[in-house]
């Protein structure tokens, strides 16, 4: 690969993190007006409408029902349906840097992936990583409770708010592992997300009126808007993360969009959700630190 080949794909993995860093900001202000399941369905069905209303400048009709058509297919069982609506759980009882912090830990759990079951070596680079991960988390997790953070009192709510934010990135973690495979045999990233949202709207949508015995209706205006711009940012992410695997290696692109806390410690400060700290800042950059180290020494 080139290097203007890297730099490009540098760029676009970059943007991919921006948008998925804003998302969380939206998800955590639409919290305020719509309860996560809702607020889940309306996101997940903004990123289905938008791939479905472009599809004439990408589909092609030799794509359906191939081999990687599937394997996304089962991919949207779980992602990003489920870990959508454990990210807005966790969002809920933690600040949207804490839970993004959290969140943004996926590497982490696919380099345990590929030791376990691609025959990766455990390395030096690995396990600085883990431990720069750990005390980034523990860092954010220990954090007191401020004005303006929207920390939820108690150790409890922090407690909740990682084991969903964990859970999140585990599942993320799994499909990052399936996805590769998806890729190969699909690689069209818009497919790809097409695929996967539309099973996971449907199942969504399932799960809803099973639990409501209703469609919902009358929603709050305000919760409406963040969470359908919530959708359209994750629709923009999947997009630029697939456009940047297919524009450079993993090595290059993984540890750019994770560094996506970042940008949802930016947004949030720039709209008054949560301040700066020394503590905030310093737990991002030790998380970030790193999954990226982790993410150079895997694939």
């Amino acid at each position: 690969m080139t290097h203007s080949e890297t730099i490009l794909a540098g760029l676009v993995a970059l943007a991919a993190a921006a948008a998925f860093g804003a998302s969380g900001v939206a998800s955590k202000r639409g919290l305020a007006h719509v309860e996560s399941l809702t607020g889940t369905l309306v996101a997940v069905g903004t990123c289905f409408a938008v791939y479905l209303l472009t599809a004439p400048l990408w589909m092609r009709a030799d794509e359906w029902f191939t081999a990687g058509f599937w394997v996304f297919a089962i991919i949207g069982i779980m992602q990003p349906a489920l870990s959508m609506y454990f990210a807005n759980e966790a969002f809920t009882r933690a600040g949207a840097t804490v839970v993004a912090t959290f969140a943004g830990t996926t590497p982490l759990f696919a380099a345990a992936l590929a030791i376990g079951f691609l025959g990766e070596r455990i390395t030096l680079a690995i396990a600085a990583g883990t431990v720069l991960t750990v005390l980034g988390i523990t860092t954010l997790a220990w954090m007191p409770m401020r004005r303006g953070a929207g920390v939820v009192a108690g150790q409890g709510a922090i407690a909740a708010a990682l084991f969903f934010a964990t859970c999140t990135a585990l599942i993320r973690g799994v499909n990052h592992v399936i996805g590769k495979v998806g890729i190969d045999l699909l690689p069209n990233p818009f497919m790809a997300g097409f695929c996967s949202f539309g099973v996971s709207f449907v199942i969504l949508a399932a799960v809803y009126r099973w639990r409501r015995g209703r469609w919902p209706g009358n929603l709050p205006r305000r919760g409406l808007v963040y969470f359908c711009i919530t959708g359209l940012c994750v629709a923009l992410g999947i997009g630029l993360l697939y456009a940047a695997l297919l524009a450079g290696t993993v090595t290059v692109v993984a540890p750019i969009v994770a560094t996506f806390p970042v940008f949802t410690l930016l947004v949030a400060a720039a709209v008054g959700d949560e301040r700066i700290t020394g503590k905030v800042l310093a737990g991002v950059v030790l998380v970030v630190a790193g999954v990226g180290v982790i993410s150079t020494s895997v694939g």
